[in-house]
Formats: structure tokens, C-alpha cells, sequence
């Protein structure tokens, strides 16, 4: 088991005194370890900056135990408190750059501690720190000659350059470009991989959650797993899911489901995504499509597991193209795998032309077999079950494949029947994705003045 370098136990905090003394966090329990990288979310206002600052030893804590890096934080002196943070890398959204220091020598002091490291040695570092955020060229200007994106990068060098064991970062990537803050949340991944540092970073953004080994939630001061927060309401089971979506976290609590969980699950997913539906009321919201699209993944890999199938698939279809195209699969090692195929060939493309469902022992000997899937995949298809998904006007719009029935030569009438209900509710899910990106484009194309691309799509 990793060391922890984070506990926090029983954590209450309030502002203010007497009349005005309000609760921010109610008694928050978490544990970071070694290597680890957790994702708190939560909305404005919930304490998860308060939470990051208590942790950093920025603020004194008043009731439970932190302790940080080894050390108890309550009550201790304050050379406890600065030993500790000298083992913690900051990244705040203000970025605190020294206007009268270069942007190398702003680095070189988040090496101020580091022992037996000469000047030399601290200016190399900076240097290199400042390269793996795309800022070389600028290690010579002062904060001032820099853009806002750039001085975030800048203070994101500084909190990585002394190898802290800790990394509390709030909002890291919210001033820099998609690729900027993919390079840097990959450089802070990196770090917690290779040197086993503990990572808390606070983040609306969408595209970093990828990173996570756990993602938390904050709310009213408290502090809740995924899953928890997902089963507190299932009235709001999809709004959540935006908020916090997380492709291995989804993952994960689908692959620990009993069989019952699962469909009771998969029954609030669709009661909830027939009412968006109805309304479309989330569909502009682009965490909302991604959300359903790593759902989706994760319930499609679930069905194939629990009938015990080889590899899962959905296939949707692009009647523009007239083509078959893979939402979800998989092969081996459950890396996606894309796949593409003209809608007019092959056993998904029949039963999506007819409607009608296809279980066979031998894909090989059915006349509609398309090998080429095969022959690109490099898998050997054995048996296969294949059923339509049917959208509210009672109309094939996607398939749902399973292949290669484990332990057995064919999958059953039974499998195919199980297969047959389940598909009927990811359908709901499938067409509320598809709307939700529909509409998405549409919004796009109008935002651009692409009233007639709007109008396609």
C-alpha cells in the first residue's frame, strides 16, 4: 500500500465570530496517497479552496487533524508549517509572479530550500521547467512582458521545479489554450507517475478529468466520493454526471455493479436521459455530450461483460455517408478500436436495414458477414449476437454487437433476449447523446453566423 502523505480527518472550518461565524467545511475525511491524483469538483462557493489552503498549511486549522507530509498540522509551530509547505508546489489561479524578477529567476525560487543545489545548477532547472511548459524563448522577460496565459505557465514551472512531494493546484489550466493545459496537466501527471508525488487539483475544465485516479466532490462544505454523489439524487443523476464526469471513475463503479445494481442504474439513466429528451434542456452543454459519451462506453462494456461476450460494440449510424460507425468498442486490453463500414454490408449493417435481430455460432458461414473487420482488427470473429436500436419513431438508428461468447460456441436465445431489454434502454441514452450533438453543431454553426451549416445538420 502507497504512503500517505495527505489525511484529513474530521476537518470543520468557519469564518467569522459570534453572530456572523459561518461553517465552511463540515467535517471533511479524505486520504491522498503517494503517486495519487484526485480531482475535487464541486460548484462556487462549496470550500474547495479553503480545503486546498488548509491543506498547504496556508491557513490554521481549527477543529480535526491534518496530517501533511507526516506532520500534524493542528496546533504545530511554525516551523512545522514551513517545512511543510517547502514540500508542497503551489498553483493558485492569482499567479504571485515578482514583477522585478525575470521569469528564470521567479522559477529558481521555487527552488529556494532545495539543499546542495548550487546557482548553476537552480538556473538549469528553471530553464528546463520553463521548456516543458513552451516558454524557453521567454526565460529572459520580465512578468510584465508576458500575457496572462503565459504567466500561469510560469507560476506551473515554478510549483513543479523543486520535485515537491505534494501538488495542491486550483484551477491550473483556466487561463491557457487546450493544448497549454494539456501539456501541463500531462507534465503534472508525469510527475505523480515517475516521482510518486500526491496531487490535489481543484478544475472546471472538462478536459483535464482524464487524469484522475479519483475524483471527489465538495459541496455545502461536504465532501463526497463519485459514486455517492451520483446515488444522493437521482433526479439530477445526469446533471451530475456532467459535473464529474470521468471516464475510469464511471468505469469502475459499472465493473463493481452486481447485476441488479447495474439495471437498476441503467433504469435511472434512461428515465433521466427520456426527459432530456422531451426538453433538451442540458444539450448545449458540451461536459453534458461528453459526459454521455464515456456512459455510454462504460455501459456498453458492462452489457458484454455480464452476457460474457469477448468485445462489445455500438455502431451508429451516418446516413449521409450511408455508413456504420463505431461510438463504442473495443479489443483487447479494452483499448477502442474505430470502426467503419458501408451500412449496406455486413451482419450490423443487416440488422440495421431490417430491424431484426441475428445470433449465430459461426459469423464465418452467416452469407452477410463482412471479414474485413477482421482482417483490420486482427481478431478471429466466432459467434456473434446483434441487435437493432430503435429510436422513438420505432426506426433502427444504431446496433449494439457482442462477439466471441466466452466459454461457450454461441451465445444463447436467452443472451439474445437479456441483450434485446438492455439494448432498448441504452437507446434512450444513444438518441439523447445524438440530439444533445445535433444541437451542439447547430448552436456552433449559429454562433459563427453558419446559418445554412445550422441548417444541415
Amino acid at each position: 500500500m502507497a504512503e500517505a502523505l495527505i489525511t484529513v480527518t474530521g476537518v470543520s472550518h468557519f469564518y467569522g465570530r459570534g453572530d456572523l461565524r459561518k461553517q465552511i467545511l463540515y467535517d471533511v475525511s479524505t486520504q491522498v496517497e503517494a503517486g495519487e491524483i484526485v480531482i475535487l469538483t464541486g460548484p462556487s462557493g462549496s470550500g474547495k479552496t479553503t480545503l486546498l489552503t488548509l491543506i498547504g498549511a496556508l491557513r490554521a486549522t481549527q477543529e480535526g487533524s491534518l496530517c501533511i507530509l507526516g506532520q500534524e498540522l493542528r496546533g504545530a509551530a511554525e516551523r512545522t508549517l514551513v517545512t511543510v509547505r517547502r514540500g508542497i508546489g503551489f498553483i493558485f489561479q492569482l499567479h504571485n509572479l515578482l514583477d522585478a524578477l525575470t521569469v528564470t529567476q521567479n522559477v529558481m525560487m521555487g527552488l529556494d530550500g532545495v539543499p546542495g543545489m548550487s546557482k548553476r545548477a537552480a538556473q538549469e532547472r528553471a530553464r528546463e521547467m520553463l521548456g516543458s511548459v513552451g516558454l524557453e524563448s521567454r526565460a529572459g522577460h520580465y512578468p510584465d512582458q508576458l500575457s496572462g496565459g503565459q504567466k500561469q505557465r510560469v507560476a506551473i514551472a515554478r510549483a513543479l521545479a523543486g520535485r515537491p512531494r505534494i501538488i495542491l493546484a486550483d484551477e491550473p489550466t483556466a487561463s491557457l489554450d487546450k493544448q497549454s493545459g494539456r501539456d501541463v496537466v500531462n507534465r503534472i501527471h508525469d510527475l505523480a507517475k515517475q516521482e510518486g508525488t500526491a496531487v490535489v487539483l481543484v478544475t472546471h475544465d472538462n478536459r483535464i478529468l482524464d487524469i484522475a485516479d479519483r475524483i471527489v466532490h465538495l459541496e455545502e462544505g461536504r465532501l463526497s466520493s463519485y459514486a455517492e454523489a451520483v446515488r444522493a439524487s437521482t433526479q439530477h443523476l445526469l446533471g451530475t454526471l456532467a459535473k464529474a464526469e470521468r471516464t475510469g471513475e464511471v468505469s469502475q463503479q459499472l465493473t463493481g455493479m452486481t447485476p441488479p445494481d447495474f439495471l437498476h442504474f441503467l433504469e435511472q439513466l434512461t428515465a433521466e436521459s427520456q426527459q432530456v429528451l422531451e426538453a433538451m434542456a442540458l444539450a448545449t452543454d458540451g461536459a453534458f455530450e461528453i459526459m454521455l459519451e464515456h456512459v455510454l462506453r462504460s455501459v456498453t462494456w458492462k452489457v458484454g461483460h455480464l452476457l460474457e461476450a469477448e468485445r462489445a460494440s455500438l455502431l451508429l449510424a451516418d446516413d449521409d455517408r450511408g455508413e456504420l460507425w463505431s461510438l463504442v468498442t473495443q479489443e483487447e486490453g479494452g483499448q477502442p478500436f474505430e470502426i467503419r463500414m458501408p451500412a449496406a454490408t455486413g451482419i450490423a449493417g443487416h440488422v440495421y436495414r431490417t430491424g431484426e435481430s441475428v445470433n449465430t455460432p459461426d459469423a464465418y458461414q452467416h452469407p452477410s458477414f463482412n471479414r474485413d473487420v477482421d482482417k483490420r482488427s486482427g481478431l478471429r470473429t466466432r459467434s456473434l449476437a446483434c441487435v437493432p436500436l430503435m429510436s422513438r419513431a420505432q426506426r433502427p438508428f444504431a446496433v449494439m454487437t457482442l462477439l466471441n461468447k466466452q466459454g461457450a460456441d454461441a451465445f444463447s436465445d436467452d443472451d439474445l433476449r437479456q441483450l434485446t431489454q438492455l439494448a432498448a434502454s441504452v437507446a434512450v441514452v444513444l438518441q439523447t447523446w445524438h440530439e444533445a450533438s445535433k444541437v451542439r453543431t447547430a448552436h456552433r454553426a449559429i454562433s459563427t453566423g453558419g446559418l445554412a451549416a445550422a441548417s444541415a445538420a
